[in-house]
């Protein structure tokens, strides 16, 4: 995998990733589509090689690299199944919060655990009545003496149903604008309170166990269990969303390359009218325009990473990179499916499951049109700093 966008530790990091996928996961995947199975055991190999806690401090057991090592290994995690990628993003999104903006002992506490799979996470953010609308949610959070009260519902948790630590954010403040209002918790599963989660069916992503209910009816924690500062939620959740949407667009991308391997190797083996069908250009046109689509893809998710890396702000670039894959993910698999003609509709060939998991990703953290709406805003904002500069 040659790239003058990668440095040669980067490419061989990506290869190794890729190998150890290809040999460890397929078992898994196949498990957590069809028997709705959370790959337990793989997580944990995942862990042991590091996979998990990629660029998080090493004093906690991480990795110590960077966004760009973190968003290969999600691509070729994503290449053998895009669910299994959400299942090993999940805890760095959770990781992330943790490591960026809790307390010391919040950090030794979770962090080494959540890098071996020994502690399973979830973030809660979405309820029933806004996902993209954050600001507006209803769950709400007390302080009462040295506890804090959680009374509220969630949804749409992946890994929910098998978590052992929630990271919640809920409403603290109710005089101050919605934005300034949000603080960030850590709530162990055993918390008292926690009194319903049931699970949703999915056409993709299955075996992630994802929950459509997860109620909050006056969950007690302490008060140390606050992360960050009261009121810091929200400027939290955007810089973590930053981080989420570059290995989501990775992802996606992994899973739409394998998606394009698999039809050109097809196209290349099929015959029709005595001949290979990549020889017809109604065939080959579609796979030239897949790869076409990715490369560009793929550039625009490097630059977010780097970016992310340099400490610039990434906040148009990765909802950019995030849209961009998305929009492209779907339609190279559904191409790739479309030259395989109704082979690509069965079973026989990872197309269709592929497909079913690709188009989550149009949906997860912030749909394509929130995407488009977090770019204009932005692109309008740099456009008028511009016109500033120039006089």
């Amino acid at each position: 995998m040659e790239s003058i966008f990668l440095t040669e530790k980067e490419q061989a990091y990506a290869l190794e990733a890729r190998e150890f996928f290809k040999l460890e996961a397929r078992s898994h995947v196949l498990a957590m589509d069809r028997d709705n199975k959370y790959p337990f055991e793989l997580l944990k190999k995942m862990g042991e090689k590091g996979y998990i806690g990629v660029r998080f401090p090493a004093k906690y057991g991480g990795g110590g690299l960077d966004m760009m090592h973190e968003a290969l290994v999600n691509e070729e995690t994503a290449a053998q199944s895009y669910a299994l990628a959400c299942a090993r993003s999940v805890p760095h999104h959770c990781a992330f919060i943790i490591a960026n903006y809790g307390s010391e002992e919040q950090k030794r506490k979770y962090l080494p655990g959540i890098f071996t799979a020994d502690i399973l996470t979830a973030e809660c953010i979405t309820e029933p009545t806004g996902g993209s609308d954050a600001v507006r949610m209803k769950t709400k959070a007390e302080l009462k003496g040295d506890k804090w009260v959680i009374n509220g519902e969630k949804r749409f948790q992946a890994s929910g149903a098998v978590a052992d630590l929630f990271v919640v954010f809920a409403m603290t403040e109710h005089d101050v604008h919605p934005s300034k209002g949000m603080s960030v918790f850590a709530v162990e599963k055993d918390a008292p309170g926690i009194v319903a989660m049931e699970e949703f069916d999915t056409l993709g992503w299955r075996g992630l166990r994802i929950v459509s209910e997860l109620i909050f009816d006056g969950t007690e924690i302490p008060k140390e269990n606050l992360i960050g500062e009261r009121g810091q939620g929200f400027p939290i959740l955007m810089d973590m969303l930053n981080s989420e949407r570059i290995l989501v667009a990775s992802g996606l991308l992994g899973t739409a390359r394998t998606c394009l391997e698999i039809a050109t190797a097809y196209t290349m083996e099929r015959e029709a009218f005595h001949r290979p069908i990549r020889n017809f250009e109604g065939v080959s046109f579609k796979v030239a325009e897949m790869a076409t689509r990715l490369e560009a893809a793929s550039l625009l998710r490097f630059k977010a990473a780097r970016m992310l890396d340099m400490g610039q702000d990434v906040t148009k670039v990765a909802a950019m990179a995030k849209g961009f894959a998305a929009e492209n993910s779907y339609w190279v698999a559904n191409e790739a499916l479309q030259v395989m003609g109704g082979i690509g509709y069965t079973t026989k060939h990872d197309i269709e499951r592929h497909f079913r998991d690709i188009r989550g990703g149009m949906v997860a953290v912030g749909t394509n049109e929130i995407m488009k709406l977090v770019v204009q805003r932005e692109h309008y904002l740099d456009f008028a700093k511009d016109k500033e500069k120039v006089g």
